[in-house]
């Protein structure tokens, strides 16, 4: 897309007329995204429907106004069906005034300093967002994908960067505490909060940490309820801790897993139903493999009991 900024008043009828035909011509191109345009990422962002629940999460992130600053930034820009394809309920608590602070971590996730074109992405490639954790960039037989989201539109110009769609919402900057919190599991949270050990959930060690986490329904249904005392709670949750990483194609049937509490869980898998067993009672993994950035979550239906 050629744009023209100013067209000089030339003196001379021939030149003008010279000068009217360009401008006309160049104007036929205003819709091709690959050349530069007069608006910024975010009035980009505005114009394009695809993109609107983009718009509005930026919005409610207060983070349109720095797309609109000088950049120059690049953003891997998730369309409408990206968003759409989330947990509606997911979808829902991150646009909530009361976890700005998810959203901004999510949003800035896609955002990387400096302007790169597609031309300029390798296979390989590491991006230091402006979140600080890493984008890889994956190009096989001509897709380019940033952590596993597919490149759709490429270098939609923008006067302060450059835009790529992209068909997924990257949520890879959220730690284990900040997925809890957008997945709903608002007992474990408390729980967690109430036990002294969110700064231990969101810390980042070399081998991550795979945590069991059971439904609100399961801290419902614990006998007489979860215990009130601080320590004793700690401990309950520090059974459902595991200090590695433990995605659930690396689990096997009768493996023995230690806890942060110090017994060992018992993994069992009959078919693609997996279950955990602890000293006193066995719970089902609802949901595998809750990707976080320090972690993997597996969603349990049962509090194991120390």
């Amino acid at each position: 897309m050629f744009q023209i900024a100013h067209v000089r008043r030339l003196a001379g009828a021939t030149a003008l007329a010279a000068a009217s035909v360009l401008v006309t011509a160049c104007g036929d191109d205003d819709d091709d995204a690959t050349g530069p345009a007069p608006r910024t990422i975010t009035q980009t962002a505005v114009a394009t429907p695809t993109l609107s629940t983009l718009v509005t999460a930026l919005q409610e992130a207060q983070l349109d106004q720095t797309l609109n600053g000088t950049g120059p930034f690049t953003v891997f820009a998730p369309v409408n069906d990206a968003f759409a394809a989330l947990p509606a309920d997911v979808l829902a608590r991150l646009l909530e005034t009361g976890n700005r602070a998810i959203l901004t971590k999510v949003l800035t996730f896609h955002v990387v300093p400096g302007r790169l074109t597609a031309s300029q992405l390798t296979n390989g490639q590491t991006l230091t967002t402006v979140e600080g954790t890493q984008l890889t960039v994956t190009i096989e037989g001509g897709v380019v994908r940033v952590n596993g989201a597919r490149v759709t539109t490429p270098d939609v110009q923008a006067s302060n960067g450059v835009v790529h769609l992209i068909d997924g919402v990257l949520l890879g900057s959220l730690d284990i505490v900040d997925q809890a919190i957008v997945r709903g599991f608002s007992s474990l949270v408390t729980a967690v909060t109430t036990a002294n050990l969110t700064n231990a959930l969101r810390a980042t060690s070399a081998n991550g940490l795979t945590v069991f986490a059971p439904t609100n329904a399961a801290f419902a249904a614990i006998p007489g309820g979860a215990p009130a005392n601080p320590a004793t709670l700690a401990q309950v949750l520090q059974l459902h801790v595991v200090g590695a990483r433990a995605l659930s194609t690396g689990l096997t049937n009768g493996q023995q897993v230690g806890s942060l509490l110090g017994p060992s869980l018992t993994i069992g898998i009959t078919g693609t139903t997996v279950r955990v067993t602890g000293p006193k009672n066995t719970a089902t993994v609802a949901v595998k493999d809750v990707v976080a950035k320090n972690g993997v979550i597996h969603v349990i239906d049962t509090v194991l009991l120390p």
